[in-house]
């Protein structure tokens, strides 16, 4: 049974069947997946190298994944939360290098495999991260921190490790650790350079072929990738790090560019399935045991000190409970990132063989157990979090944190516009001549009689020609705009939002549930008192507030039926 097509039917069959079951017993689908794919590596194609039969595909699985995490990592996503995000990446990092360094010397390891572990150690796992999002349907400021974050460390890791291998091999060749530190960093800086040259030169190109009818999408963005990859290992650059960056480029580039991530929804399950289970089948229960001991002080130190830098960054950033608790569990995973870079290592030749052995044998051990028991703590901490199930239609789409801006400050009406478009246009990817257009359609409207509903509240708005959905920005004004309310109270709340021409019906709908949300006195309070955009989400997502914007059924565009969340 050597046949590469029968053994990924094999593999897919028998990893669909592990998900599945694993979800009956209220278990998470990768969990299954791994599983399934330990039991096959032991059983039916033991002595069988599926991993080497299925690598490409393997490979362009990781980068697609890839890909998705890079394009979360949109400024106009995180903008308001960038403190946050940098924050928490630079604690959880640091800490987790350091206590894994401590740790393995106090056990007697040597510093050259002390020093590539704990480089290892910095990394966590951006396919098991998505996957479980995607499988939890979750949404919010927690999910958008922890994809960043795993955005963040996969790629500091992978430069970390191009360091310490650096360093090490040009210890051991010149047996100068001078040397090493001033080749460490020259083979970072290409590694860097080189992802960023190649990322920018696949984004350049496949969104001017997004631009083009003639070029399918689907079929556009599989090519891209796949010589994306394709290149960055044949140039020695890190295939991870280059589809990472080429997301980001994707999400900073246009809305346009930004909807091709989701391009390849239709085969992401199949690939999610066949690489979790292709990760179970090179998992080898038998090794925990030649290295328990190294292994258990990397797993409990590198766990530790994710949880440990991650809250004190929490703290440090002013980060609400809802992440402090929860961020600790979502950063457990590590796989690919990892694994992959073991391979780099074990083809490195200048580095002392018995260095390299135990660096593999303590990753894969270590891999063993954090993918086997971080799907559970990140689906905890997904749903901990209470955003799991939240990525789901809703019918006003713009009450997320990175369409909220707090203590703006205006000299009139027609300054709040103008401060409140530019806002809504960064947040959009919108042109000049549009946002433009779109501030003469608000104003205008305005014009014909004030936007302002009462309870210190105006809600503007403007028209576009077409668009996917209503969208918008909230802008809050701590000291008053003079908008000409009928209570006479100046304005401290201001709600825009911008209908394409085929949402009218959607958009008197709009206004009824912001009127009614606003018309609370208790959340209207709390939200003019925000001390940042988060902080207005969580009043917005409170308990008090959350009925007044629910759930759309899956047909809720065409015939305006509503789920109440």
């Amino acid at each position: 049974m050597t046949d590469p097509l029968l053994i990924l039917g094999i593999v897919l069959i028998v990893g669909t069947a592990g998900g599945w079951l694993a979800e009956r017993l209220h278990a998470p689908a990768i969990t299954g997946n791994i599983i399934a794919g330990i039991l096959l590596g032991y059983t039916v194609l033991r002595g069988i190298d599926v991993v080497g039969a299925l690598q490409p595909l393997s490979t362009f699985a990781i980068g697609l994944i890839a890909v998705s995490a890079g394009g979360h990592f949109s400024y106009r996503r995180i903008h308001n939360s960038l403190r946050r995000i940098l924050f928490i990446s630079f604690f959880e990092i640091s800490v987790a290098v350091i206590l894994v360094m401590v740790g393995l010397l106090a056990v007697e390891a040597s510093w050259q495999a002390a020093l590539l572990l704990s480089c290892l150690a910095a990394g966590t796992a951006p396919a098991t991260t998505v996957a479980l999002i995607r499988e939890n349907r979750a949404k919010g400021p927690f999910v958008k921190t922890l994809l960043a974050v795993v955005s963040v460390n996969s790629s500091i890791c992978i430069l970390l490790f191009a360091f310490g291998q650096s360093l090490l091999a040009s210890y051991y060749t010149n047996d100068a650790i001078g040397l090493g530190l001033i080749e460490g960093i020259r083979q970072t800086a290409l590694q860097l350079a080189g992802s960023v040259s190649l990322a920018l030169l696949m984004g350049f190109i496949s969104t001017r072929l997004f631009a083009h009818n003639r070029f399918h999408d689907f079929s556009t963005m599989i090519v891209t990738i796949l010589i994306g990859v394709g290149l960055s290992i044949h140039l020695e650059f890190s295939p991870l790090l280059t589809c990472l960056l080429y997301g980001a480029f994707l999400g900073n580039s246009s809305q346009e560019s930004e909807r091709q991530l989701r391009t390849l929804d239709p085969i992401e399950l199949l690939l999610y399935v066949c690489f979790f289970t292709l990760a179970g089948i090179s998992l080898h229960l038998d090794m925990l045991a030649q290295v328990g001991l190294f292994c258990f002080v990397y797993v409990v130190a590198r766990a530790g000190g994710k949880a440990i830098g991650a809250v004190l960054g929490g703290i440090l950033s002013g980060s609400s409970q809802r992440i402090l608790t929860s961020i600790p569990l979502g950063l457990i995973p590590q796989a690919g990132v990892a694994l992959g870079l073991v391979v780099v290592l074990q083809g490195n030749s200048q580095i002392d063989p018995e260095v390299t052995s135990l660096v593999g044998t303590v990753v894969l051990a270590a891999v063993t157990i954090n993918e086997i028991i971080g799907p559970f703590a990140t689906r905890w901490a997904l749903r901990h979090a209470k955003e799991a199930g939240l990525d789901r239609p809703r019918l006003v789409e713009f009450l997320q944190e990175e369409f909220i801006a707090v203590n703006m400050v205006a000299s009139d009406k027609a300054d709040a516009l103008a401060k409140l478009t530019n806002f809504y246009a960064r947040t959009h990817h919108v042109k000049k001549a549009d946002r433009e257009a779109i501030l003469r359609t608000v104003t205008e409207r305005e014009n014909q009689g004030s936007t302002a509903v009462g309870y210190a509240t105006a809600i503007p708005h403007g028209r576009v020609d077409s668009g996917h959905a209503i969208q918008g920005v909230i802008g809050i004004f701590p000291d008053g705009v003079e908008f000409n309310a009928p209570d006479g109270l100046p304005v401290k709340l201001v709600a825009l939002i911008v209908t394409p021409v085929e949402h009218e019906k959607r958009h008197l709908e709009v206004l009824a549930s912001l009127t009614s949300m606003i018309s609370n006195e208790r959340v209207r309070t709390r939200l003019i008192a925000a001390t940042d955009a988060n902080d207005a989400w969580e009043i917005i997502e409170s308990k008090e507030s959350r009925s007044y914007n629910y759930f759309l059924e899956s047909d809720g565009e065409e015939n305006g039926e509503m789920e109440q969340a």
